[in-house]
C-alpha cells in the first residue's frame, strides 16, 4: 500500500531469517495511537485524521459518515503495545513467534467515526456516504487541504484486512495485558488533542 509499509515487510523478512539463530520474536502491531488513560501521544497520524477531520466543524461534519461498515481498522494505545512487547521480551514462549498486538474486535471505519462524532458532537452520523463517492472525493488532490485527510491514508478504508490475535492472547493472557477497547479510551485520546491542537 505504500513504503512504509513496505519497509516493515522487508524488515520483517530480514528478522524472520534469523530465527534459526538468534531468539528473536516479531512484534506486528495494529495503527498505533495515544495512551489509552492520558491519550498522550507524539504525532497525529492514523485514526488522529479522522479526529482532526470531525474536530473542524462536529455538528455539521458528523451528519455524513465517511466510514466503510466492511472494513475494520484495528487501532491499538500505546501503553497496551508497550506493556505487551515488555511482557513478551520476558517470556521464553514467545521466542521463535510472530505476534500480531491487535485489537481481536476491531471497528469498521464507519464505527469508528460515529464513536468519535458521538464523543465530539453528542450524536452519531445520520446518513453513510457510499464508500465509492468516498474513494473519488478523497482522492482528488484539493480535497486533502480542505478536509486534511491525506490520499495516502484512502487505502485503509477500503481495503479488508485482518489481524490473528490468539498467539498474542494466548501469550499476553499469563501476564493480564490485554487490548483496551476504543470505545473506552477514545475520551482520553480526544481531550489530549484538544488541549494539545497544534502537536
Amino acid at each position: 500500500r505504500n513504503f512504509y509499509e513496505e519497509t516493515k515487510y522487508l524488515a520483517e523478512l530480514e528478522v524472520d531469517a534469523l530465527k534459526n539463530d538468534l531468539p528473536v520474536t516479531i512484534h506486528r502491531p495494529a495503527v498505533v495511537c495515544g495512551d489509552s488513560g492520558t491519550g498522550e501521544t507524539a504525532k497525529y497520524d492514523g485514526v488522529y485524521y479522522l479526529i482532526n477531520y470531525l474536530r473542524m466543524f462536529p455538528r455539521a461534519l458528523s451528519l455524513a459518515n465517511i466510514g466503510n461498515s466492511d472494513v475494520r481498522l484495528n487501532v491499538v494505545p500505546i501503553d497496551f503495545i508497550v506493556e505487551a512487547l515488555a511482557a513478551l521480551a520476558a517470556d521464553e514462549r514467545a521466542v521463535g513467534a510472530t505476534v500480531q498486538l491487535a485489537d481481536p474486535a476491531p471497528l469498521t471505519t464507519r464505527e469508528l467515526f460515529d464513536v468519535i462524532a458521538k464523543n465530539l458532537a453528542g450524536r452519531a452520523s445520520l446518513l453513510t456516504i457510499p464508500a465509492p463517492i468516498v474513494r473519488t472525493t478523497l482522492g482528488i488532490p484539493l480535497n486533502e487541504k480542505v478536509t486534511k485527510l491525506p490520499r495516502v491514508g484512502v487505502p485503509y478504508f477500503f481495503l479488508k484486512q485482518t489481524y490473528d490475535t490468539a498467539r498474542a492472547q494466548e501469550l499476553l493472557e499469563p501476564h493480564g495485558v490485554r487490548c483496551p477497547r476504543f470505545t473506552d479510551y477514545v475520551p482520553a485520546l480526544l481531550e489530549f488533542v484538544e488541549r494539545h491542537p497544534k502537536l
